[in-house]
């Protein structure tokens, strides 16, 4: 790629995320939208510009968002979070926001490499705490095993990928798949599974919000590599040293009971049932998941 071409390309990216900003219906959607910095890498990421939500002051916190998620999904617990800590939210590679000419290849290697080296630009002077939803809890545990020395605690939401084994999804496959994955029908179905009582939360502005990333140039090829990598799978096995809390939903039925009965089980997870409660405890209980990380992180 020339460099005119990949400048072009790299403002097309923040130009298309400052658009989509201002149709976002949702308040907090947008209150948390507008502490997004742009975060630029070395040439490792072709120079490419990176978003990252920063806000608050205090010890650090690590956010680190669901499969095919963003930044917004934190939108709730953000404001309640923010006057206690610093609160860094990045977009994982080939996800949200990001853009997709800092590499052709997504894949767990690459989310980690990636996160690495936003952690080191920020040049943070603390360790850190980190909070991984859904594969964000898998993407905390993989980043701890290779990071160890930089990082506190731990708190997964709801995680998934800690068993079983990667299952590679092959061409074409992996691009079908990620053109299903965009149909409005089935982002609507997906969003509503994803909570407790969806007749009861879910409305246009939830359904926008797991959507919205979608305008993003190179959705659908990043999230076909991603599925071609096989993505996160039995992370549960680098938990060695790691002191962590597990906040899961008793209505989820994305991880699903045989997965939340096997999370109950390991005493190394020192997990907590919340009722009530679907996939996204951030979102779900936003208040009371708060307050549980508060305590767990201020002990």
């Amino acid at each position: 790629m020339n460099k005119n071409l990949f400048n072009d390309n790299n403002r097309l990216n923040i130009d298309t995320f400052e658009k989509i900003k201002t149709s976002i219906q949702d308040p907090l959607g947008l209150n948390i939208s507008n502490d997004v910095n742009w975060i630029k890498l070395d040439e490792k990421w072709n120079n490419a510009q990176f978003p990252v939500v920063i806000g608050g002051s205090g010890h650090p916190i690590l956010f680190l968002h669901g499969f095919d998620s963003s930044f917004l999904e934190f939108r709730r617990i953000y404001p309640i979070l923010k006057n206690q800590f610093q609160l860094i939210i990045p977009d994982l590679l080939g996800f949200g926001f990001t853009p997709r000419i800092a590499t052709k290849e997504y894949n767990p290697r690459k989310i980690i490499s990636n996160l690495i080296d936003i952690i080191n630009t920020l040049n943070l002077k603390d360790k850190l705490m980190i909070v991984g939803a859904s594969m964000g809890g898998s993407v905390a545990i993989s980043l701890v095993k290779e990071i160890p020395d930089l990082i506190d605690k731990i708190i997964l939401l709801s995680p998934a990928g800690l068993f079983g084994e990667s299952k590679i999804i092959p061409f074409p496959l992996n691009q079908i798949g990620a053109t299903f994955l965009g149909l409005p029908q089935v982002r609507k179905s997906l969003c509503r599974q994803a909570f407790a009582f969806p007749d009861k939360s879910v409305g246009l502005m939830e359904e926008q919000i797991a959507s919205i990333h979608l305008e993003c140039s190179g959705w659908r090829d990043s999230l076909a590599s991603f599925a071609k990598s096989g993505g996160f799978a039995g992370t549960y096995k680098y938990m060695q040293n790691i002191q962590i809390k597990t906040i899961f939903g008793e209505n989820d039925r994305i991880l699903g009971k045989k997965e939340i009965n096997k999370i109950k089980q390991i005493d190394q997870l020192n997990s907590i049932g919340l009722k009530n409660c679907g996939h996204l405890p951030h979102v779900d209980l936003p208040s009371l998941t708060g307050k549980i990380i508060y305590d767990y992180f201020c002990v």
